[in-house]
């Protein structure tokens, strides 16, 4: 699929053809779990917002004012978003995962669920705070302070796994 091709497939989706709305998503659901997966505590938990959010969007599509791919994009992850702070919010489905032993997914699941969302989304997405605040909901300075905060924490926890 070529940049070209996106506004079409916008459009086309926006009238109901669900094959370009699949078109749309495929060009997007790597970087979308990537987010998901870093923003939730386990797998399950990070499928479940992805698969809200590509339920929300598509129903929403047809009255969303978007024509190019960086506004999918952006509007796709805002939904992302907002999906995932609601399941943080709700804890319905987080589940201790076994086995799981890996430092950096455990230095994750330390920050606070507000902190791994938009550490989350600026390393995938490689946004500006003031992006992240967009996209995530939140005001640009409270992005600041929680990346921030996830930064010195993430440090401290794996410099504390290296050591052990």
């Amino acid at each position: 699929m070529n940049a070209q091709d996106i506004p079409a497939l916008i459009k086309q989706a926006q009238q109901g053809d669900t094959d370009s709305f699949i078109q749309l998503y495929t060009a997007v659901y790597r970087p979308v779990y990537k987010i998901a997966r870093m923003a939730m505590k386990n797998e399950d938990a990070a499928v479940e917002a992805v698969r809200l959010a590509v339920l929300d969007s598509y129903a929403s599509l047809s009255s969303a004012k978007i024509t190019t791919a960086p506004q999918f994009i952006e509007w796709f992850v805002k939904i992302l978003c907002t999906k995932i702070r609601h399941l943080n919010k709700t804890s319905d489905i987080i589940k201790k995962e076994d086995g799981e032993d890996i430092p950096i997914r455990n230095a994750l699941n330390q920050l606070p669920d507000i902190e791994r969302l938009v550490f989350s989304v600026c390393s995938v997405c490689g946004c500006s705070a003031e992006k992240a605040a967009k996209l995530c909901g939140y005001t640009e300075e409270t992005v600041g302070v929680c990346l921030t905060n996830a930064e010195v924490t993430l440090k401290a926890q794996l410099l504390s796994e290296m050591n052990n």
